[in-house]
């Protein structure tokens, strides 16, 4: 499994920024590739995109950034979500998948 740190996360939309870590919950076979994607890019961009874990790395967390942009959008209460989805490959760890949401 994937284990991230935080589930939910709170950001301003203007360039506001928070974090979280992922890492994986046991060493892998081999290579992981951990595929970090924001599904709504024009409220939340995500940094790294990729991850990539091994057996020599696999227990070491790796930290993730969500900045928020600045849409020009009329939001409720000034909040949206957006969902961040974390999709693994390789190493034993295929199609497994792991959300946090952003508000």
């Amino acid at each position: 499994a994937l284990v991230v740190s935080k589930r939910t996360l709170s950001l301003g939309e203007a360039d506001g920024t928070a974090t979280y870590t992922v890492q994986l919950n046991g060493e892998p076979s081999g290579e992981v590739e951990v595929t970090v994607t924001s599904r709504d890019t024009g409220a939340a961009t995500v940094s790294p995109e990729t991850l990539t874990f091994n057996a020599g790395n696999w227990n070491t967390a790796r930290t993730v950034t969500v900045t928020g942009v600045d849409d020009a959008l009329d939001n409720p209460n000034n909040r949206r979500t957006v969902t961040i989805s974390h999709t693994s490959s390789g190493g034993g760890f295929g199609n497994v998948a792991a959300t946090v949401s952003v508000t």
